[in-house]
């Protein structure tokens, strides 16, 4: 599968010191199949980290729970699904054990 700037964000536009013009969007930003791929992976992986994360606040966590729960056919390419089919996982497997683990957590 390959992938292009289309199939996920563009880096933020910003203005080259000491010249007029200012970048055009995702140019100077080589964004190679396999970096996208680490993106989806750190994703998933600091989102999970931070649903069992105490300093994390409620709504924040809420909002990691909203994610992990939504619709398999959600077409955002950042979604909990997409992060885990480039990572290779279940997305289903993955979310009951989230799910079972965050049931059982402790409450301090």
């Amino acid at each position: 599968m390959s992938l292009t700037m289309a199939d996920g964000p563009r880096p933020r536009q910003t203005a080259l010191v000491g010249t007029e013009r200012a970048e055009t969007p995702g140019e100077g930003y080589p964004w190679s199949d396999d970096d996208l791929v680490r993106l989806h992976r750190r994703l998933l992986h600091k989102s999970l980290r931070a649903l069992f994360d105490s300093r994390v606040c409620a709504t924040t966590r809420v909002e990691i729970l909203d994610w992990l729960l939504s619709p398999k056919d959600c077409s955002n390419a950042f979604s909990y699904h997409a992060c885990c089919a480039l990572s290779g996982l279940d997305s289903e497997v993955i979310r009951d054990r989230v799910l079972e683990r965050y049931r059982r957590r402790d409450p301090r």
